[in-house]
């Protein structure tokens, strides 16, 4: 299995929108890679941590690597990825990480602009995907 490195804000901001997140602001998140195919973005929260994540598509076999590698670190916290609408297939991918409780929601994005996105949770006492 490969690594996370730990990188600066700026560089995982500028692989955040060089690897599909466009117009991604740094909201004072922590940056790891993994592998230099998938970067994590972790914003502390009040009880919970929220994740997001962009990967080179040439390397999406890598993804699940990915998501055990970032969950070892932090799947010990309560966890809320926020999806973009446009990309319900990320919603798939965190099922398989874990993460449930689903919904619908709009949301002023940090660039001011109103969007659909999909808002999943994830449970400490998850392991592996499965509640144990």
């Amino acid at each position: 299995m490969g690594s996370l490195t730990v990188i600066s804000s700026a560089k995982g901001s500028q692989l955040m929108r060089d690897w599909g997140v466009s117009d991604w602001v740094d909201p004072g998140a922590e940056y790891a890679v993994y592998e230099n195919c998938c970067v994590f973005a972790l914003v502390q929260q009040n009880g919970f941590f929220d994740i997001h994540m962009a990967m080179d598509m040439a390397h999406i076999r890598a993804c699940r690597a990915a998501g055990r590698a970032i969950l070892d670190v932090v799947g010990s916290h309560r966890l809320r990825a926020v999806i973009l609408g446009d990309r319900p297939h990320v919603c798939n991918y965190a099922a398989r990480m874990g993460f449930s409780e689903r919904t619908e929601e709009t949301v002023k994005l940090i660039d001011g602009s109103i969007a659909p996105v999909f808002i999943m949770w994830r449970k400490p006492e998850v392991k592996d995907g499965r509640s144990n």
